[in-house]
């Protein structure tokens, strides 16, 4: 009996094992990862900069975090004391091996974990002289075990102390770089939580499904499972599904603000596109001349249209040429029309008057003709995949353009003015950038269109601000499609095989009923096809290879978050940081 017993025993604890070891390659710890990424930082030092920005200034400001921040005060400052937490002190600064006085200024001390980094911290405010700032670091230098900052080491602290997420991170750094008042909102919502907080919630309510999965799991045939574990997971995981569809179909606003609009000025020579553009920014960036085809190249001009970050192109005069030079400007003003989010169409008020006397007048088809002769459209019929016209067409479709009819105070006939003002009525706008008639409107006109196309959105609802973010989201949305439409059955039964491949399971564990799809030779996954329109939470063999795909996309917005990274992306994200931040 006893021989029996432990065999019993023996064959219960490799059974655990085996079960151990699928839960550990489908369902790996992420804490361990980030430790990992915690053991590769520069903590063991304590690390200074200036904060304030270089040159001189009236106030400097110096920050110094790490374990040994107390040194600051023991070693350098008069009295020798620990100042109280975040009251500032007036303090003479000395240097740590002299005692020579080198400034007075105030100090304030920030212990653990109450401060931005997370670590022992303290900031040195003192007089923005060349000489006085380089004598304090050059003072700091010497204390034992101090070392300057690196670019973004004082945030990639805080983001490892668990003080800011990634995508806080992220919007801090935006932040400091913000030029418009669309950027700053964004940047600090982003800064403060919001899309933290929506993508944690995301990934809480993933690993609840998880975790209830994997008690079905363990323990379908007991009682202690409630009825409808699996219906829930369905419904949470659908629900999941649809709010990451509408967060993905934004429109890309959230990332055309935070790099800047793409708007380019097209219309064939002398038609006044470098004019717009020099009234736009209000500085002479273009050449402006009387004679046709003076732009051969394009001219690129940040500008800050309505609180929105512009990035505004003069483009050369689209027209046939035999001129080598000009028909290379033409072929660039092409290319950026094909890749601007926003254009500015500029045409000839006498020209679109003569069309309209020549009788028949309709301006879609005048306009579309127009294209055609400007070389924007084929005049031949395309092919669906004639990618150079879709790409014209896509914000032609959308309306992300506006039409301008320049030159109105060359028609000095009042008769003509009306002809003109009634056929073109609420089809496009009529200006004199010479006159600066119309010019108010037609501004407004294009800040309007600016601001479809960057709505900031929401705190309740924010976009996506960054390509890293929609890939991982995507990634995601995957994941939890497969659940829930597995209609790529060849991959689901790749995914089975791998699993198993990895699991070599004794004889005794096949009636562990939820594990059998991994223990089938791989024959017997393709010998009785499986129906098509079910979810892989429909069916008993399949709910682990849901679970899998819920670990998946858990993965994916942990690279979001940065509870799962790589050095090479916080490397990559901390570099844009100043020293100092």
């Amino acid at each position: 009996m006893l021989t029996c017993f432990s065999e019993n025993v023996g064959m219960a604890a490799s059974v655990m094992n085996q079960v151990l070891r699928v839960r550990q390659l489908l369902w790996p710890d992420v804490r361990l990862m980030r430790c990992a990424c915690l053991t590769n930082m520069r903590m063991a030092s304590t690390v200074f900069a200036l904060s304030s920005g270089q040159g001189k200034c009236g106030v400097a400001i110096v920050r110094v975090t790490g374990k040994r921040v107390g040194d600051v005060f023991t070693h350098m400052t008069h009295p020798a004391t620990l100042p109280r937490p975040r009251l500032a002190a007036l303090r003479h600064i000395l240097h740590p091996s002299t005692g020579e006085r080198l400034d007075r200024g105030l100090v304030l001390w920030f212990p653990a974990p109450h401060s931005f980094t997370g670590e022992d911290s303290c900031e040195l405010h003192m007089h923005g002289g060349t000489a006085v700032i380089s004598a304090v670091l050059s003072a700091l230098g010497t204390l034992p075990g101090y070392t300057p900052a690196q670019p973004g080491d004082f945030t990639k602290r805080a983001f490892h102390h668990g003080k800011l997420d990634l995508t806080a991170v992220e919007g801090l750094g935006d932040l400091i770089h913000a030029e418009t008042e669309a950027q700053r909102k964004q940047a600090l919502r982003q800064m403060e939580g919001a899309l933290g907080e929506l993508y944690e919630s995301w990934r809480k309510t993933i690993l609840h499904c998880r975790a209830s999965l994997e008690a079905y799991i363990d323990f379908s045939e007991d009682d202690n499972i409630e009825l409808g574990v699996v219906s829930d997971v369905e419904s949470r995981v659908q629900g999941l599904v649809e709010e990451m569809k509408r967060h993905l179909a934004d429109g890309r606003r959230g990332e055309r603000l935070r790099s800047g609009l793409q708007l380019a000025i097209l219309g064939q020579p002398n038609v006044g596109k470098s004019s717009l553009l020099n009234t736009l920014i209000q500085r002479p960036a273009a050449i402006v001349s009387p004679v046709p085809g003076t732009t051969r190249d394009v001219v690129e001009t940040v500008v800050d249209l309505g609180g929105y970050p512009v990035v505004v192109c003069d483009t050369a005069g689209l027209r046939k040429t035999n001129d080598v030079v000009e028909k290379e400007g033409v072929r660039r003003a092409l290319a950026k029309a094909q890749q601007a989010d926003i254009a500015v169409v500029m045409l000839e008020a006498r020209q679109v008057l003569q069309a309209i006397k020549a009788g028949d007048f309709k301006w879609d088809i005048y306009l579309m003709k127009h294209f055609t002769q400007m070389g924007i459209l084929s005049d031949q019929k395309t092919t669906s995949d004639s990618n150079d016209e879709m790409i014209v067409l896509e914000w032609l479709s959308s309306n992300s353009y506006v039409t301008l009819v320049n030159k109105v105070d060359l028609i000095c006939s009042e008769e003509d003015r009306r002809l003109l003002q009634t056929a073109l009525a609420d089809k496009c706008s009529l200006l004199s950038i010479k006159t600066e008639e119309g010019l108010g409107r037609t501004v407004q006109q294009v800040k309007e269109l600016c601001a479809a196309l960057c709505d900031v959105g929401m705190a309740e609802n924010p976009t996506l601000t960054a390509a890293r973010h929609r890939t991982h989201i995507t990634a995601c949305l995957n994941s939890l499609t497969s659940i829930l439409e597995p209609d790529n059955w060849s991959a689901v039964e790749q995914d089975s095989y791998k699993i198993k491949q990895n699991y070599k399971c004794s004889p005794q564990c096949h009636h562990l009923t939820p594990y059998n799809i991994l223990l089938q030779p791989k024959e017997s996954l393709t010998s009785e096809p499986m129906e098509r329109q079910r979810s892989l939470l429909e069916q008993e063999g399949t709910i682990l290879l849901a679970a899998h795909h819920l670990q998946r996309a858990a993965t994916n917005l942990g690279h979001v978050t940065g509870h799962i990274t790589s050095e090479d992306v916080l490397n990559h994200i901390f570099s844009a940081f100043c020293i100092g931040k």
